[in-house]
């Protein structure tokens, strides 16, 4: 859907509390789902729903009440890291069966004793959030005053001053990672950047429309290949804590060498002339005057972009 004119000028704090009631209501839906069934699908859109209730409050926070904004944050984030256990343990299990389909039966065993132990921590974290009503009491506390100088803030000027800004960490993290000596620190700063860019861009969608479709395909497909590379990182810390998994850790090890590459080439062909950063900078400014700016990514990306599924969504 097109960007629409009149959203631009909805007040930032009615736009908040409306972003952040729907986006409540689909994680309350997501908690639910969780609970009945803790599948890797469940659980990876459960994270995926978490972290768009958390960018709303962390990209519209002066629209909400300052203390019990905190206080959900802190809910959430005891949350998110039992959910990654669980995640963790079925990227370990699918790395394991692609990178050594004949490795020792024992740590796959191992893998999964850990994920059944982390799922059962983490329904039960979440029954205590469906016994407490927490959805209900957010929604009530959300609905709380918003700060001055915020309330009548038109959300268009509130979209066009926190993407630039957002867009501009970005690219500086992404020059750092994409050195040939860039430290797992500078991936990590970056993957970092580029989920909060990609949120925050979720958040604004509304003023945007359609205009910000390509800018999104490519934080994904970003996304995608700093996944994977994370994802090799996590399971060699995992495998080399087990006896018997060293070749798992240097299979691993050489994936993630090659997933690395693949990242500096994909940023080579989508951003090093810096044209494309101009082209996001100018959408992102001018939300009414960006029809058509950067809708397709670069062809030359596009098949390592959608190589890693849902790595990116997470």
């Amino acid at each position: 859907m097109e960007g629409n004119s009149n959203t631009s000028v909805v007040p930032t704090a009615r736009f908040a509390r409306e972003q952040a009631d729907r986006l409540l209501g689909l994680l309350a839906v997501q908690i639910a789902r969780t609970i009945r069934s803790h599948g890797a699908a469940e659980v990876h859109d459960l994270r995926v729903a978490i972290r768009r209730f958390l960018s709303v409050l962390a990209a519209l926070k002066p629209g909400f009440p300052r203390h019990e904004s905190a206080k959900i944050r802190r809910e959430l984030k005891k949350i998110m890291p039992l959910a990654g256990n669980v995640r963790d343990r079925d990227i370990a299990l699918r790395l394991l069966a692609k990178c050594m389909p004949q490795a020792p039966g024992a740590a796959a065993r191992r893998f999964q004793t850990e994920r059944q132990a982390a799922a059962k921590a983490l329904t039960v974290s979440l029954k205590r959030w469906v016994r407490r009503s927490s959805s209900a009491a957010w929604r009530t506390a959300l609905n709380g005053e918003a700060g001055e100088g915020f309330r009548n803030n038109p959300v268009g000027a509130t979209a066009t001053a926190a993407l630039p800004r957002a867009a501009k960490e970005y690219f500086r993290c992404g020059r750092n990672a994409v050195r040939e000596k860039a430290s797992a620190e500078e991936l990590h700063r970056f993957r970092l950047a580029a989920k909060n860019l990609r949120y925050t861009l979720e958040v604004f969608a509304p003023v945007y429309g359609d205009s910000v479709n390509g800018l999104r395909q490519q934080l994904k497909g970003v996304q995608t290949l700093l996944g994977a590379i994370n994802d090799c990182a996590t399971v060699r810390r995992m495998a080399s804590r087990l006896d018997g998994c060293e070749e798992l850790v240097e299979a691993l090890k050489k994936r993630q060498r090659k997933k690395t590459a693949e990242f500096r080439e994909h940023w080579a062909a989508a951003f090093s002339s810096g044209t494309e950063a101009a082209r996001w900078m100018e959408c992102l400014r001018n939300p009414a005057g960006a029809r058509g700016v950067a809708r397709k990514p670069p062809s030359r990306s596009a098949p390592l972009t959608m190589a890693a599924g849902q790595a990116a969504s997470a």
